[in-house]
């Protein structure tokens, strides 16, 4: 009987998220399916199959040729670490200096681009040839595998250093990160008659990635425009029709004096590029790069925006209301104050705001009735809601489905390392 593809990809599934258990294994319905061999030990089949998922990973190696910041490789690498080195799905993430969220849609990618791979070669094959070893293929040039190797201790490093940096749920100001960027690039530029102008329509505009990694994407680009430039100008914009845009326009005379030539091998100036690539790419920014007829090179980025996080806040006190709107402000919290257990039903359900702290002793309907109800409607259901009290009220918070318990007086700390932890789950 053959499978539909929903099913079988289901099944592969499971089997990764089993994939040391090999008690497990042996019983696994894929173990059949992948090694037809009726007269194969179960403990065996389970080593076979166990082997088989980790080899098929390797197949997906782009291989040397293909850039390390592409999203292939970025997912052949979110593999490797998951299931051959066994890293938990958190691990992976900060290895790759991603967030779970994206870590998840990427790992979900790469499995269905396993489950093509073995349901092309197991289910539409002959049987002669579903035994074939899906590595031998990637054993045939010593120097291919020299230079994969090469990038991929970069890679390494490089990330390695990324989450060094990279603390979890950061955001920047663009204006101060580029205008600490050009303080320290300028004097370069000054040496070579290079004049660097900045042109922000958006003076407050915040992205979504950390202020080092911002930093060093900036320095990279604008070092590199600096040194390939013998004179000229570089500009430092917004597009203002495409969003969180970032534009370093160059205009001038190249630094060869002419039009540079495109070579098989990248050169260290390719691999620079590259790299800064991945770095960006790492938080879920785009360089892309253009040139002119003379080879001089401009960059466009596309950087994640931070989008202000709306906290409604449920407290009957005013006084309370305009602490929490200073504590929160400050820190690219958005405030919803109401002091009505009625009005915050219908704010949560209009705006669905990233959590709700909500206090327990509230004229009309009291707190504890709010949580109900917003913890049982369907809309609401899943915003997190921090309950914010002066009573000892802890365990029957949780039990009533509170994600957060705060006593007050609350200090600034210990609210935003509250939601910091909301965050991250």
């Amino acid at each position: 009987m053959v499978l539909a593809k929903e099913e079988f990809g289901q099944q592969i599934v499971t089997a990764y998220q089993h994939l040391y258990d090999l008690v497990y294994l042996r019983s696994h319905p894929l173990a059949d399916i992948l090694i037809p061999d009726q007269a194969m030990r179960r403990k065996h089949k389970a080593w076979v199959l166990h082997d088989i998922l980790l080899n098929v990973i390797e197949e997906l190696d782009p291989g040397p040729q293909v850039p390390i910041f592409s999203r292939e490789w970025r997912r052949y690498r979110l593999l490797t670490l998951r299931y051959t080195d066994g890293l938990d799905p958190q691990a992976v993430a900060q290895e790759l200096s991603i967030s779970r969220r994206h870590y998840y849609r990427e790992h979900d990618a790469a499995v269905e681009a396993i489950i093509s791979v073995l349901w092309e070669r197991y289910l539409q094959q002959p049987i002669s040839m579903q035994r074939q070893s899906p590595v031998t293929p990637r054993n045939t040039a010593h120097t291919e595998q020299h230079t994969q190797a090469q990038a991929g201790d970069r890679l390494a490093l490089l990330r390695e250093e990324a989450a060094r940096l990279n603390p979890s749920g950061c955001d920047s100001s663009l204006a101060e990160v580029i205008a600490s960027t050009v303080e320290i690039i300028r004097e370069m530029a000054d040496q070579k008659g290079i004049h660097i102008e900045v042109t922000l329509d958006r003076s407050t505009t915040r992205v979504s990635m950390d202020r080092n990694i911002l930093r060093q994407v900036l320095l990279g680009l604008l070092s590199y425009q600096v040194e390939h430039l013998a004179q000229g100008t570089i500009r430092i914009g917004e597009d203002e029709h495409k969003g969180c845009v970032l534009l370093l326009q160059s205009q001038g005379i190249h630094s060869s004096g002419r039009a540079t030539i495109a070579t098989s091998s990248p050169s260290d100036s390719d691999v620079h590029l590259s790299m800064l690539s991945e770095l960006a790419a790492m938080q879920e920014a785009q360089i892309q790069t253009s040139s002119d007829a003379s080879g001089v090179k401009s960059f466009q980025i596309t950087l994640p925006a931070d989008l202000p996080r709306t906290i409604l806040v449920v407290d009957d006190n005013a006084d309370v209301l305009e602490l929490f709107r200073r504590y929160l402000q400050q820190h690219h919290y958005q405030i919803m104050p109401t002091q009505s257990s009625n009005e915050a039903l219908q704010l949560a359900q209009e705006f669905r705001p990233h959590a709700i702290i909500l206090d327990l002793m509230l004229p009309e309907r009291d707190g504890w009735e709010v949580l109900q109800t917003l913890t049982n409607q369907p809309d609401t259901q899943h915003i997190p809601i921090i309950i914010c009290t002066v009573l000892s009220a802890k365990s029957l918070a949780f039990a009533l489905g509170a994600a957060a318990f705060l006593e007050k007086p609350v200090t600034e700390q210990t609210l935003l390392e509250t939601l910091h932890t909301l965050e991250t789950i």
